[in-house]
């Protein structure tokens, strides 16, 4: 039978729900064992001298789970394959929610608004009437780089991460001065961030670091990240306190949290 989930750093191999689950096996000073499923696979903390018969028994109790995750991670990462993002002129991506749709425009022959675009890059959103570029494009939004059609991928990807990464840190200030006011709590650094795992994080100092891609998903989106994080301010936890604290300012913030938990981006290469 084929192998249900192949960990590159596995060390130990069990069957779980009749398939084959190669795990990574990590041994350190503690009381208890921890399951945690990633994209590389299913990796197990253990005390360092628990017997294996004893962790195999528990990884067998939590068979059901471990599959469970194994299958929902293996879907997550088929989606994200599949939306990968070609960049060329014409390529699309999600910007606040919308379809963005990317077009090289060689600033030495272009029409406005490109030649006028603030550091070769301009946004034009549907309402404007002011490019030929609407024409068949009229619900789109369109990000015009100032580069030739010659342009490599890497060199369309880097500009418009330069111009997403732009727009975040403005997006994000905006929006965390909104909530800081609020909740009663003062911000004082703000970091993008380009972490795999995590959204957004908090220091007791007011230092808040939030991921630029945030940009892709909707404000609503957004918000809940940057609300989140300013309540750490008053709740470095996740007591009820904490929630309680974040419900204050956003009292529905179950469905966009529900619907981050399962939004996938492409992968940015």
């Amino acid at each position: 039978m084929m192998v249900f989930s192949r960990h590159p750093m596995a060390s130990q191999q069990t069957r779980l729900q009749g398939q084959l689950v190669d795990y990574e096996l990590l041994r350190s000073r503690r009381r208890s064992i921890t399951f945690s499923v990633s994209p590389k696979g299913l990796s197990v903390r253990a005390p360092s001298g628990m017997a294996l018969a004893t962790i195999e028994d528990a990884v067998q109790e939590k068979s059901r789970w471990i599959v469970s995750k194994i299958g929902g991670m293996q879907q997550r990462q088929e989606r994200i394959a599949s939306q990968r993002v070609i960049w060329q002129d014409g390529a699309q991506l999600a910007y606040l929610g919308q379809t963005l749709q990317l077009r090289l425009t060689d600033p030495a022959t272009a029409s406005p608004p490109a030649r006028h675009a603030a550091k070769g890059i301009a946004l034009l959103t549907p309402a404007d009437e002011s490019t030929e570029f609407t024409t068949d494009q009229a619900a789109q939004w369109t990000l015009l780089l100032a580069l030739p059609m010659s342009a490599n991928a890497a060199q369309i990807r880097d500009a418009t991460q330069a111009w997403l990464m732009r727009q975040a840190t403005q997006h994000y200030s905006e929006r965390m001065d909104h909530f800081a006011k609020q909740l009663g709590v003062t911000w004082r650094k703000l970091a993008l961030s380009g972490a795999t795992t995590r959204w957004g994080s908090a220091k007791a100092d007011g230092s808040i670091r939030l991921h630029w891609r945030l940009m892709q998903f909707s404000p609503d989106m957004i918000d809940y990240v940057v609300a989140h994080e300013l309540s750490h301010l008053r709740e470095l936890n996740h007591s009820p306190r904490f929630w309680a604290t974040l419900a204050s300012v956003l009292p529905d913030y179950e469905q966009p949290q529900k619907r981050l938990k399962a939004a996938v981006l492409p992968v940015w290469e």
